[in-house]
């Protein structure tokens, strides 16, 4: 809850008609929660706080047998530093947190940083694993996302409106840049911020949404990636509303939810992976603020 700065914990007490259970109420530990991942062993939750309303920082919480997060022995950390955009990087932004082999990721829209941290399982420790990771100035990085068969990231900068590619070695949290590519068709000029990233499920293409222009740009991986080319622009998904700030496809992968957070409606496209296109099919409306999708088997 972001304008509290609280966690809340419920229970899925049907999974067919969604009821649930408030069981439980923490802290955040900072200010203006965004960003929750899960440990692979299943004991510990990070919390990324980003900060608009005080100072930002990520934390680590033990999760008790019985899955609820504990305030006590929770690891904080903070990111020093600010970027060159008064307005926005005033100060350390932690916009995500990314648990992916072994790593705590931290991605910090203020700084600039991909943050790569090596945790310990059994006391939540964290240390950086090696030197912040720059990225260019005043882009402000906001979400990353892992190939699930290559060695590659993708960073979605909110500042810019561009997309980073970096060939990756988790063993070592080494991060070479590959290639910046805009989210943009070439004449928008009003203000845009990108939001979230994902793959299609056939692995072809990477989707990027964009707040302003009011679109997901679809970029072709490339299977050649000469010059470190490694994706071009496919084309362009109008999606019906304004701000969307999160998508996502469903399980069998045949369809595409996007979340307008401005315009309050859900937006639903089916995805042909042998022509590679996608179809309008229908909308929710009255949905108030949607940001977030999560499917439930």
């Amino acid at each position: 809850n972001e304008h509290d700065d609280k966690i809340e914990i419920f229970t899925i007490d049907d999974s067919i008609q969604g009821r649930l259970t408030s069981k439980n109420i923490i802290s955040s530990q900072g200010s203006t929660p965004c960003s929750l991942d899960i440990d692979s062993t299943g004991k510990w939750l990070a919390v990324a706080n980003y900060g608009g309303n005080g100072s930002s920082n990520f934390v680590l919480l033990p999760l008790n047998k019985s899955n609820i997060p504990e305030e006590n022995n929770a690891q904080i950390v903070s990111i020093d530093g600010h970027g060159p955009n008064h307005d926005r990087q005033s100060h350390s932004h932690c916009h995500q947190v990314k648990f992916y082999q072994n790593n705590l990721y931290v991605i910090d829209l203020g700084t600039d940083t991909i943050n790569v941290y090596h945790y310990d399982d059994t006391n939540g420790q964290v240390h950086l694993h090696c030197d912040r990771i720059k990225t260019q100035s005043s882009i402000g990085p906001r979400h990353i996302l892992f190939h699930p068969d290559k060695l590659l990231a993708f960073v979605t900068n909110e500042l810019d409106s561009t997309t980073n590619i970096y060939q990756i070695d988790s063993m070592i949290g080494k991060f070479e840049h590959l290639q910046t590519i805009t989210t943009r068709r070439k004449n928008d000029e009003k203000e845009n911020s990108p939001a979230e990233l994902q793959l299609t499920p056939d692995k072809k293409y990477l989707l990027v949404s964009n707040r302003g222009d009011e679109n997901i740009v679809i970029y072709y991986l490339n299977d050649n990636n000469n010059n470190n080319q490694v994706l071009s622009i496919k084309g362009y998904l109008d999606i019906h509303g304004l701000g969307p700030r999160y998508f996502t496809f469903d399980p069998t992968g045949h369809f595409l939810l996007v979340a307008n957070q401005n315009s309050n409606n859900l937006i639903c496209f089916s995805y042909n992976r042998n022509k590679d296109t996608f179809e309008f099919i229908s909308q929710l409306v009255n949905i108030e603020s949607p940001q977030h999708i999560v499917f439930i088997s």
